[in-house]
């Protein structure tokens, strides 16, 4: 989890005074680290309690846990975020658009892990362990990701269902218990299908974990466990790729973390289901 995407993705969040904070410690990033509590609030013309605030509300326990973990964000890590991305452009040759891609690719998957809460990830994995049934939802783009999900699930035996058709997914949250659990993939944040399906789900009591951005949005506040993906779609006008990417990861990490006390058992039905659908394929 890195300290400054975490302000980045949090800035709108933040109070006139906590803004100040966050404009002070992103333009001084390899001073702040070893500023005590009084020193930061001197310098951004802030007071203490104010500091105490703003790092409780980005996401870290104390100032303490805050520095730690900034101190470790290298000068490199802290001057990479706009260097591996350029435009690319109706004139560029295929070297360069491929060239351009793979800088892309590797700068959303490296946001994404940077953008990573261990706590929350384990607290995630924990609820899907013990649900009996593990119910996914998910809207345009991120329904792809949400259905990838449910059928990793289920080819290992997990009770799991997404359904493609909104209505469909939206009235099957009612049959949800607190035995059970829902995933819900959005990655704006402020799609209804997934706000509606969250709060049906915290009217029935049933453990939730979503995956969006830090916003405003009830989806990002209100989930049992949510699961914050960097904003990296405003750095590219080609379409829904950075948020498949960036959400495809953290549905991945659920997946192997759900199954992982169980990874015998899940490769001995893994290689079962696939002999059964083998009987599938057509020689020719």
């Amino acid at each position: 989890m890195s300290c400054l995407i975490q302000i980045k993705e949090g800035y709108s969040l933040l109070s006139k005074n906590e803004k100040k904070v966050a404009d002070y410690i992103l333009s001084h990033p390899l001073e702040v680290y070893d500023y005590s509590v009084q020193q930061l609030a001197e310098s951004s013309g802030t007071s203490p309690s104010c500091i105490i605030r703003f790092v409780k509300k980005i996401g870290f326990e104390s100032y303490t846990q805050f520095r730690l973990i900034l101190a470790k964000e290298s000068e490199r890590q802290l001057m990479s975020s706009d260097e591996l991305i350029e435009e690319v452009t109706k004139s560029d040759s295929i070297p360069e658009m491929l060239q351009k891609f793979k800088n892309f690719n590797i700068n959303t998957i490296n946001k994404t892990f940077e953008n990573l809460d261990e706590v929350k990830i384990k607290k995630a994995v924990d609820i899907l362990r013990k649900a009996k049934k593990i119910f996914v939802v998910g809207e345009g783009t991120s329904s792809l990701v949400a259905q990838d999900l449910s059928h990793k699930f289920i080819l290992v035996g997990i009770d799991s269902c997404c359904h493609s058709d909104a209505h469909t997914q939206l009235t099957q949250v009612n049959d949800l218990t607190p035995e059970d659990a829902i995933v819900i993939f959005s990655y704006s944040g402020s799609t209804q299908l997934a706000n509606f399906a969250l709060k049906r789900a915290n009217e029935l009591n049933v453990p939730s974990v979503s995956v969006t951005q830090i916003s405003k949005a009830y989806l990002a506040r209100k989930a049992t466990v949510p699961i914050y993906v960097p904003a990296l779609e405003t750095e590219r006008k080609i379409g829904s790729v950075a948020s498949r990417i960036s959400t495809s990861i953290v549905s991945d990490i659920l997946y192997l973390g759900t199954v992982q006390k169980n990874i015998d058992q899940i490769k001995e039905k893994v290689t079962e289901t696939r002999k059964l659908l083998s009987q599938l394929k057509v020689d020719i």
